[in-house]
């Protein structure tokens, strides 16, 4: 190893950091000077320290073993990052740990430094002059706080003096605007009790007149209510005369519309009936015309019955318009019969009780409601009723 590189070696920079931690005034705060034990571990860490700087700055590099540096220097970095995190937190229990490392892992390597008795005895008066410079450092800066607590505490003093007095005046303004209070409150107390009789009394005043006025309210309302009631039933009864008059009305006039119309249709189907018969029987005559005056032989016979066949089968669909006639002429005689039925119900039970005439008109319901319809029945020109009876006209009229 050549001189230059022993002169580099990073152990000069850390035992410098070590001795530059030494001039913080946190490390000879109250806290560690007057604990025996972190201070032993401050002082033997720093001493230690010292002792290796003499043995870097006396001992020639050509009596150094490297390889004993080398294993140091970790070392001396840990000491240093543990009194680094003291500054930090102010943890006594940092240089604790300073103090252990310096002791076990840094001082069994100090044979690395090769010495003679003088450097020894040298080394040991730099230690004594440094411990006592910072022994009387350590004394300076607790003389300086006791001064200070005791200014402090001088203060504290007077505060606390200023503080009693203003006790004291608090304590007779208290007394005395207690008094006052007790006195203001005992007034109150008063002028509410009066006041609050007086509030009772108008507030029952008021409301016996709110209830007398509800009540007086509700008796009016009710006799108006009763007599709205009773006209509400006239005009009820009133409307259900109202009503039954119209129905009447409109019931009449519908069954008066129903035959009107009903006749109507009658009298069409009954001039379609007598135009087909009309049609048929000038058929028959024409034919008793043109054989009157000839002999009845069985061909005259023959055409006779062939034209009347004719005849009756032109006049077949009158069967049908007849049968309508009917039918139509009946439901406008039922509905005229109806009409005049419900016109006069009305006045012809008018003056009989009422009773009576709810019977009436029950009695009434099923005669106008629910009753079957009649048959039609309108006889047929093919009967053969009608062909004997035609049969023996003939023979009666046959020539001799």
């Amino acid at each position: 190893m050549d001189l230059n590189a022993y002169r580099q070696h990073p152990i000069h920079s850390s035992v410098l950091r070590l001795l530059a931690i030494q001039e913080s005034k946190k490390l000879t705060q109250e806290s560690v000077s007057s604990t025996p034990p972190y201070a032993l571990a401050r002082d033997k860490c720093f001493a230690i320290a010292h002792v290796l700087n003499e043995f870097i700055q006396q001992t020639p590099p050509e009596l150094v073993v490297i390889s004993a540096i080398d294993t140091m220097q970790p070392h001396l970095d840990a000491v240093v990052s543990a009194l680094t995190s003291f500054l930090g937190d102010e943890n006594p229990e940092h240089i604790v740990n300073a103090s252990n490392i310096m002791e076990r892992n840094v001082v069994p390597f100090f044979w690395a430094f090769i010495q003679g008795p003088r450097g020894v005895s040298e080394g040991s008066n730099y230690l004594a002059e440094s411990q006592s410079e910072f022994a009387a450092k350590s004394i300076q800066q607790i003389a300086e706080q006791r001064d200070s607590l005791r200014n402090m505490l001088n203060v504290v003093e007077d505060h606390t003096k200023a503080l009693a007095a203003k006790i004291d005046d608090l304590s007779e303004s208290v007394a005395r605007e207690r008094g006052e209070s007790a006195a203001a409150v005992a007034k109150l107390d008063q002028s509410f009790s009066l006041n609050e009789s007086q509030r009772q009394a108008t507030f029952d005043t008021s409301i016996q007149a709110q209830h007398n006025f509800a009540k007086n309210e509700l008796d009016i309302q009710a006799i108006a209510a009763s007599k709205t009631l009773e006209d509400l039933n006239v005009f009820k009864e009133q409307a259900a005369k109202i009503v039954q008059v119209v129905g009447n009305i409109g019931v009449t006039g519908n069954y008066q519309r129903i035959a009107t119309s009903e006749g109507e249709s009658a009298n069409f189907w009954r001039w379609i009936t007598v135009a087909i018969f009309g049609t048929g029987i000038a058929l028959a005559m024409a034919t008793f015309y043109k054989f009157w005056h000839e002999p009845f032989s069985q061909d005259t016979a023959v055409s006779v019955l062939i034209r009347l066949f004719y005849a009756i089968v032109i006049t077949s669909p009158a069967i049908y318009t007849a049968r309508e006639s009917a039918r139509h002429r009946t439901n406008a005689d039922r509905a005229r019969q109806t009409e005049l039925e419900l016109a006069s119900i009305g006045p012809f039970i008018e003056l009989l009780p009422e009773e009576s005439k709810v019977a009436i008109r029950t009695g009434l319901t099923s005669s106008y409601f629910g009753r079957a319809t009649e048959a039609h029945t309108v006889s047929s020109p093919l009967d053969p009723e009608h062909f004997k009876n035609l049969v023996e006209m003939l023979k009666a009229v046959k020539p001799s």
